[in-house]
């Protein structure tokens, strides 16, 4: 586990500063909601600049336009500050699945080609490869990971262990929807780029949960989405890709993105289409909604005042927190890793002895607490987001609904 301070909670002082953070939002404060891996909570700044955005427009879609897009730009710019990227290599798209769609369907490819992914990917992404495999006879090859893995390691030798001379493409979250677990992103860029292959990183949970570089990581192309842990609107995320191979991605829409006499080159050799950065191009679907996108600008600008590093240590104090609370109960097995290089804001634990009740209901109906659960045989599991708009007593009334639900089960 990272380093977390041994008082539980932290100072007074230090919780006032939180609960100031806390107040900003705009979640129902009678509730307790614990699933920011699904969807973030805007703060009032967020969507007051959301509101605003959505007034100019509306005042008058046509003359306002390019102001909007102005602040779109700027938006763009902010974000690309965030991740350590060019925004020339930035292209606002709806999520991660559109992002991962573009590169996986923008691709070329050939009889014999592999994609090699890991096991513990997200469904929608699962759906988007098999499609690839059944539409151009790619073959989908799987790295196995351990539940939970001991350590980075792990994660690079199961990819070792499934990777050939035919993998064109390698797939990896870089935070799994399912555990959390932090994945070793440079490695394995590093990994595929010596088998000669392209790698792209499913970012969905890491922007606003983790501080990224995403100039560092050298991978060619990396989806995050802006509404889960950034806490944008609802329907931003982006796609990041490397300069050397923008021109490797087909359009997957074609529209005003698009040139008939092709593309052409900056100073620095980027391309261009029209004239403007080809990655800007991908995300000309038509008529967008425009003020979703203003408004992430305003997000950037709300997580980076408080500290990204700040945020980050902030999920992983709550969820160390839960984590030795969940340890006193033998009933309760951590499939979260514990390892300090792959600890973020999401802890998953596997739950027995709570028999064929429906645990997601009592929760959110008796003890008004919103978090996923699923079942996996006889256990349930259950995921807990612990975010910036989260406290130590939240953690403690899920830890007690959790021990009463199983008790009234064992009595019945």
């Amino acid at each position: 586990m990272p380093a977390i301070t041994p008082d539980w909670p932290t100072t007074a002082a230090e919780e006032s500063k939180w609960d100031a953070v806390r107040q900003l939002f705009l979640n129902d404060p009678d509730q307790i909601y614990l699933n920011t891996g699904s969807w973030g909570v805007l703060a009032r700044p967020v969507y007051d600049a959301l509101i605003a955005a959505i007034r100019e427009q509306e005042l008058n879609p046509t003359a306002n336009r390019d102001g909007l897009l102005e602040g779109v730009a700027q938006a763009r710019r902010r974000l690309a500050g965030l991740v350590n990227a060019c925004p020339e290599d930035l292209t606002f798209l709806m999520n991660v699945t559109v992002a991962v769609n573009a590169v996986v369907n923008g691709l070329d490819w050939q009889d014999g080609d592999e994609i090699l992914a890991s096991d513990q990917e997200y469904g929608a992404i699962d759906n988007c490869l098999h499609n690839a495999s059944r539409r151009w006879g790619v073959t989908l090859r799987r790295a196995s990971i351990p539940i939970p893995p001991e350590g980075p390691r792990d994660v690079v030798k199961a990819f070792e262990a499934a990777i050939t001379d035919r993998t064109r493409l390698v797939l990896c979250s870089h935070v799994t929807t399912g555990t959390g677990l932090i994945a070793p992103v440079k490695a394995l860029a590093d990994l595929a780029h010596a088998h000669g292959a392209l790698i792209v990183i499913d970012g969905a949970h890491a922007p606003g949960m983790i501080p990224l570089d995403l100039r560092a990581y050298g991978c060619d192309f990396y989806g995050g989405n802006c509404h889960k842990w950034l806490c944008s609107p609802k329907g931003v995320g982006f796609l990041h890709v490397a300069p050397e191979v923008q021109e490797r991605m087909k359009h997957l829409v074609v529209g005003w993105g698009y040139s008939k006499n092709g593309t052409t080159k900056d100073g620095d050799g980027r391309p261009l289409i029209n004239g403007k950065p080809y990655m800007w191009g991908i995300e000309q679907w038509g008529t967008a909604s425009l003020p979703e996108q203003v408004a992430t600008g305003e997000a950037v600008r709300f997580q980076t005042d408080i500290g990204l590093e700040r945020i980050a240590q902030r999920g992983r104090q709550l969820a160390g927190y839960l984590r030795r609370r969940m340890s006193e109960f033998d009933w309760a097995e951590l499939l979260s890793p514990t390892h300090p290089e792959m600890t973020g804001s999401i802890s998953t634990f596997r739950l027995s002895g709570f028999g064929e009740m429906k645990l997601r209901e009592p929760l959110l109906q008796r003890y008004r607490i919103t978090a996923p659960v699923w079942r996996e045989g006889p256990h349930q599991v259950v995921r807990v987001s612990t975010h910036i708009y989260n406290s130590f007593s939240q953690v403690d009334r899920l830890v007690e609904a959790l021990r009463e639900l199983r008790k009234g089960e064992q009595q019945t």
